[in-house]
């Protein structure tokens, strides 16, 4: 709010004064009034003095900043500036989940895209021991194993029923996220006995996590699986046929085995996979008692860990949370018991006996709780993007630019040549904005949310992201997209396309301009985002950490042709000289 003038001032003194106390004569005031009213008065004074001082400051803030919008010293313009672009492979990704602060999702399948090539994924991981340990009982013989492996789901709204009233009813429904490709092709998948130990901590530094990428080939042993799968959102329900529990007989005299109907919690439905039952016969359930199963570590020596792996020419790829994942072994052992007066648990016929063996059922589960892996096997050689790889122009650059995750590919930016910063340099630009937009080429559906930009040569976030006074809402990535009409709507019905990418790069461009300490230019990349990208600002680590487990690519515009091309790679800056 504005100081009010000295009049109004006075003016509001004066209603403040009572009026029995106050003669005016010949344009002096006369007051008449206690000593009280003196003291306060005198007070008055002080502050009005200093009122003045105050306005007579703003009058003169006031001037001064007239003086610098009006003196005509300052204008600002814009320009745009060419950049070099082109593409790289991606040798490898960070895998594994030693690093308790960033957990990658797992990702398994296999996919063949025209733009991308061939990408095939397999998860690695140890077992644990069960809480409270391995005690198989007496005379225990395996019913079913099942590798469990949950999906991600979503829970979508959808339609159920349109009444006569033409009142809708809507319902929630569970829906299959995170799959990319096409979910209706099946492909074989096959799991096998790991013969590689899985370290969590390396073994030439111990203070450091052992560290697993995508590139590294495990050993191979027994294979316990191997079928045709393709995604399946109702599978919710197991059935696990008891064969040595005997519930009745049929109308034949045939014995009636039990069987259980295992619902998955939250009906989310999962992977599951039977593993073969001679094999942990063999491997588990003979071998109980031993100090194999004694603590996670001689476990893990014993038994490594299993390799889940996908083989085809297409079908889809998923990401998974190996975190709910777990083998579980149904077994039927037999108890010692004691029969009730009427009771005939062993099926002898005779009842109310003690100390009877008695047929019961059983379960374990042995979770992915500890080291997991990946490996991708990417083959670029069906897909448009092999030859960019091969041969990128880095001189020219390239019309257009891959940028996949898991392993995949990223975009390579020569952002400004020295004589362009040279020149800039020279005119002393104070640079309020750089924008770096990136176009989707064409239309195309499964595009990442977001993409991510970083200092290739140092492997380091660019100060507009690591700043927290800037951060990631302002510095940008996520996937924008442009209205369109569907042809022949009635009534007109729009749909969103994708279509773009945006980088706010306004410190780090003001940085390599800045004329009194000027920083020499790097080359930046732009990759697929996954969480682990974002800064943690409670740590002094600006560091982009090698972590990819998204496999959605997109193709965008490159920075050719220059002419006639306004979707091309541009960046943007606005400043004031």
């Amino acid at each position: 709010p504005r100081i009010p003038t000295l009049r109004k001032f006075y003016r509001s003194l004066y209603k403040l004064l009572p009026k029995r106390s106050i003669i005016i004569q010949n344009k002096k005031i006369k007051l008449f009034m206690s000593n009280r009213i003196i003291t306060n008065i005198k007070n008055i004074g002080l502050v009005l003095m200093l009122l003045i001082g105050i306005i007579s400051c703003e009058k003169d803030f006031e001037d001064i900043a007239v003086d610098l919008v009006d003196n005509n010293k300052f204008s600002v313009g814009d320009s745009t500036i060419e950049i070099i672009s082109y593409n790289r492979s991606i040798e490898r990704s960070r895998v594994d989940n030693n690093d308790f602060r960033r957990q990658p999702l797992s990702l398994l399948g296999v996919n063949n895209n025209n733009d991308f090539g061939h990408l095939k994924a397999a998860i690695i991981s140890q077992l644990s021991l069960p809480t409270f340990g391995v005690n198989f009982g007496q005379n225990p013989l395996v019913d079913k194993v099942v590798l469990d492996i949950p999906y991600l789901v979503k829970d979508t709204t959808v339609i159920k029923e349109i009444t006569d009233n033409n009142d809708t009813i809507y319902e929630s429904i569970k829906t299959l996220d995170s799959i990319y490709g096409n979910k209706n092709i099946e492909y074989n998948i096959t799991v096998n006995e790991l013969g590689t130990f899985l370290n969590v901590l390396d073994p030439i530094d111990p203070s450091k996590p052992q560290e697993y990428y995508s590139d590294k080939n495990y050993q191979l042993l027994d294979q316990i699986y191997s079928d045709n799968f393709k995604p399946n959102v109702n599978d919710t329900v197991l059935y696990v046929d008891r064969e040595l529990v005997i519930i009745g007989e049929d109308e034949n005299g045939n014995p009636i085995h039990d069987v259980d109907t295992i619902k998955s919690a939250n009906l989310i439905p999962s992977i599951k996979l039977n593993l073969d039952n001679g094999f942990f016969q063999n491997r588990f359930l003979d071998h109980d008692g031993s100090s194999d199963f004694d603590s996670n570590d001689n476990f893990r020596k014993y038994f490594r860990g299993v390799i889940v792996d996908a083989n085809g020419m297409d079908g889809s790829v998923m990401n998974l949370n190996t975190k709910g994942s777990r083998v579980t072994i149904y077994y039927t052992n037999e108890v010692t018991k004691n029969e009730g007066a009427n009771e005939d648990l062993n099926g002898n016929g005779i009842v109310g006996e003690e100390n009877v063996l008695v047929k019961t059922k059983q379960a374990v589960d042995f979770p992915f709780l500890g080291v997991y892996s990946n490996n991708y096997i990417h083959d670029y050689t069906t897909g448009t993007i092999n030859n960019l790889l091969v041969n990128p122009d880095m001189i020219n650059g390239e019309e257009k630019l891959y940028v996949q995750g898991a392993g995949g590919s990223e975009a390579i930016l020569d952002l400004i040549s020295e004589e362009d910063l040279d020149e800039i340099r020279s005119k002393n630009w104070l640079i309020n904005d750089a924008i770096l937009t990136f176009y989707v080429d064409g239309i195309q559906e499964e595009v990442p949310q977001q993409l991510f930009l970083y200092n290739y040569e140092y492997g380091s976030n660019i100060p507009d992201l690591a700043s927290p006074f800037f951060g990631p809402d302002v510095f940008g990535g996520k996937l924008e997209y442009k209205r369109e009409l569907i042809p022949g709507s009635i009534p007109p019905k729009y749909k969103n396309i994708p279509e773009k990418y945006v980088f706010r790069i306004t410190k780090y461009f003001s940085q390599l301009v800045d004329a009194t300490n000027p920083k020499a230019p790097t080359k930046l990349a732009l990759k697929n985002y996954v969480r682990t990208d974002t800064p943690d600002f409670t740590l002094i680590d600006t560091l982009v950490k090698p972590y990819n487990w998204i496999p959605k690519g997109v193709v965008l515009k490159g920075n050719l042709p220059i002419q006639n091309n306004d979707n091309r790679i541009k960046l943007e800056i606005f400043y004031s000289k």
